[in-house]
C-alpha cells in the first residue's frame, strides 16, 4: 500500500517489458509509488476510477483506444482527477502539439533514461508541493520557476554545474535520512563545500531541493538541505 504522502502513479503501455521496467524505476524514485499498471485504453480508464492516481505515465500505441483520446477521457468531469505524463515512442510535432491540447504536461520519447525519468518525476513532485502549499504567488517570477521545473528547463544549467555531479547530489541527498548540510553532502559524494553548496543552491533554485536554516547554540544558522 502506498505511503499517505506518495504520490500515486497509474502506467499505462500496451508492452509488459515496458511496464515492467517502468514500475521497478517509478518505485525507486522517493515519494512514488505505482498502483496500477494498465495494458489498454479501456483498462487505463478503469483503473484510473478504481485507484484515483495523482499521475498517469501513458503511452500514445494502445491496442483498443488511441493514447490521446484515453487522455482526453481522463480529464472528463467522472473521472477522477489525474496528471498526465505522455511516454511515447512518436515524435511528430502534430503528436506532441495533440498531447499538450489533451492535458499532457510533460512528453517523454522512447526509449527513456531511468535518470531522465527520475529527474522529470522529482520535478513534478516539487511542482505539486508548490502548488499544493495553499499560499498564493507574489510575483510572477515564482510562477515562472514552476513552469520552469516543471518542464526540465535544461538550458537554464549554467556552465558551473555539470549534469553527472548534480545527479549525484541529489542522488546522496535522496539517501539520507532526513536533512544534510553541504559540508556532510560533499563529504558523501567526494567533492568540496563550496561546490556542493553551489550544487545544493542551484538545486533549490529549480525546485528539486529545500533549504532551511537551523540555528545551533551559537546563534549562526547553518543551512540544511533534503530533497522536496
Amino acid at each position: 500500500m502506498p505511503e499517505p504522502r506518495d504520490i500515486t502513479v497509474l502506467i499505462v503501455d500496451d508492452d509488459p517489458v515496458v511496464t515492467a521496467a517502468l514500475h521497478a524505476q517509478v518505485n525507486r524514485v522517493l515519494g512514488f509509488r505505482v498502483v496500477g499498471i494498465a495494458h489498454s485504453g479501456h483498462a487505463a480508464l478503469a483503473a484510473a476510477a478504481r485507484f484515483a492516481p495523482r499521475l498517469v505515465l501513458l503511452d500514445l500505441h494502445l491496442p483498443d483506444l488511441p493514447g490521446l483520446e484515453v487522455a482526453h477521457r481522463l480529464r472528463r468531469p467522472d473521472q477522477p482527477p489525474a496528471d498526465v505524463i505522455v511516454i511515447s515512442g512518436r515524435k511528430e510535432s502534430a503528436t506532441v502539439r495533440a498531447a499538450i491540447q489533451r492535458g499532457a504536461l510533460y512528453y517523454l520519447v522512447k526509449p527513456t533514461r531511468a535518470s531522465t525519468l527520475e529527474q522529470t518525476l522529482l520535478r513534478y513532485a516539487a511542482t505539486v508541493a508548490q502548488l499544493e502549499s495553499g499560499g498564493r504567488f507574489a510575483e510572477q517570477q515564482e510562477i515562472d520557476r514552476i513552469f520552469r521545473s516543471l518542464h526540465l528547463d535544461q538550458g537554464a544549467r549554467p556552465k558551473s554545474i555539470t549534469a553527472a555531479t548534480e545527479q549525484a547530489v541529489l542522488d546522496a541527498l535522496a539517501g539520507v535520512d532526513e536533512d544534510a548540510s553541504a559540508h556532510e553532502l560533499g563529504e558523501l559524494i567526494g567533492v568540496s563545500r563550496a561546490t556542493a553548496r553551489r550544487y545544493l543552491e542551484h538545486l533549490a533554485e529549480r525546485g528539486l531541493v529545500e533549504g532551511r536554516p537551523r540555528y545551533g547554540p551559537t546563534g549562526r544558522p547553518q543551512h540544511r538541505y533534503r530533497v522536496r
